[in-house]
């Protein structure tokens, strides 16, 4: 299997949607010490100034009870959210508020009744267009309240809990040294924005030509807004789940049972003939076939121990007990969710690492068949094994 990368799905020329890892159309270890370098090169420089502010949070947080962070961690919530600011403040300051409670209850209902999801959907998309409509333009704005509404009406409860945390110290500091800390982290996401297409815009070379080809005929679908991400914040997910994944590894290597989780999108069979069998954990692969990737890393967990499920996007059915310390996750997804899962799974006290999806291609966001993704199992293989 470490090996198995050959005859990789690349070999038919798979189809760049948006980004690809794979540069030289065989794997991709080159982007693994790529993010690596950028993300020591990043750190080194966003934990230095102001350190105050990091300083200043830690402390805020350790006064009221809660678990610290490190420099590295906080320094990129600042760093998020000053992205998410320039990219959607505007849009996020035009969110009407009876609009935003609409599409909160609609998220709410697609949790409580996924029997209907398929017209939850339908509903949150045209509830989606009526807040785009007006064509926000992507500008900087420093309502961080409004920022929590928006990305609460777009179901990105992880971030929106994360960044409630700054808000909360905000409102301790007072209205001027807050202004300055956001100040800070706009700074920070334009910074940030040149450094990160130096040396990453290699892998996202698609996202341009998609944002203008294909993303307008998105409007009136509920992941609109997801699909129509810019550059900037697919290189904020790359270098999220580096960091992060740094930030829990030594929680993760501690934890007796590890859990790979992998989305649908990676079964070689369409779900329809998929044999994978549903667990309260996730569907378990059953070996149908034997190419399939889900199939590969199976067999490599019976080997290096660890469990393998396939799951859409739902995590909190390892949340029942499971923050004790006895179970680290590894969560295989695109470079614009994996961070955020990552977020929700600390939230639970599970300590997770990161491992990107090497291009996406799934049917329910960017093909309309379904394209069958992969990931790099070198990393994977090191990521459980810590050699």
């Amino acid at each position: 299997l470490r090996s198995g990368p050959a005859k990789t799905r690349l070999d038919s020329m798979t189809r760049i949607i948006t980004y690809s890892l794979r540069l030289d159309g065989r794997n991709s270890d080159d982007y693994y010490k790529t993010i690596a370098a950028f993300a020591d090169q990043w750190a080194a420089g966003a934990t230095q100034t102001p350190a105050s502010i990091i300083t200043g949070f830690r402390e805020f947080r350790r006064s009221h009870g809660e678990p610290d962070r490190s420099d590295a961690e906080c320094a990129f919530e600042l760093l998020a959210l000053g992205v998410l600011l320039r990219e959607h403040g505007r849009e996020a300051a035009r969110l009407p508020e009876w609009l935003a409670q609409a599409l909160n209850l609609l998220v709410k209902a697609q949790e409580r009744w996924p029997k209907l999801e398929s017209t939850i959907k339908a509903l949150r998309g045209w509830a989606g267009w009526l807040a785009r409509r007006d064509g926000a333009e992507r500008t900087a704005c420093e309502d961080v309240d409004q920022l929590i509404v928006w990305l609460k009406a777009n179901d990105d409860t992880a971030q929106a809990r994360r960044l409630a945390q700054w808000q909360a110290y905000f409102a301790n500091l007072g209205p001027r040294p807050a202004r300055q800390v956001i100040a800070h982290s706009l700074a920070l996401a334009d910074s940030f924005s040149e450094a990160s297409l130096g040396a990453l815009g290699k892998y996202t070379t698609g996202v341009e030509s998609f944002l203008a080809e294909s993303a307008p005929h998105y409007r009136r679908r509920y992941d609109a807004e997801f699909v129509s991400r810019s550059r900037l914040e697919y290189h904020l997910g790359m270098l999220g789940a580096e960091i992060l994944s740094r930030a829990y590894r030594q929680r993760f290597l501690a934890a007796k049972r590890k859990i790979v989780i992998v989305p649908p999108c990676m079964r070689a069979q369409p779900e329809e003939k998929c044999k994978a069998i549903q667990t309260p954990f996730g569907a378990k692969c059953q070996a149908c076939t034997p190419s399939c990737r889900v199939h590969q890393i199976t067999k490599l967990g019976e080997k290096r121990g660890f469990e393998v499920y396939i799951i859409p996007d739902e995590l909190r059915v390892f949340g029942s007990g499971a923050g004790d310390g006895s179970l680290g996750v590894v969560g295989v997804a695109c470079a614009l969710t994996n961070w955020g899962g990552g977020w929700e799974a600390d939230s639970m006290g599970i300590p997770a690492q990161g491992l990107l999806l090497d291009y996406v291609g799934c049917k329910y966001h960017w093909d309309e068949k379904g394209i069958p993704t992969d990931t790099n199992l070198r990393k994977l293989e090191e990521i459980v094994t810590g050699r």
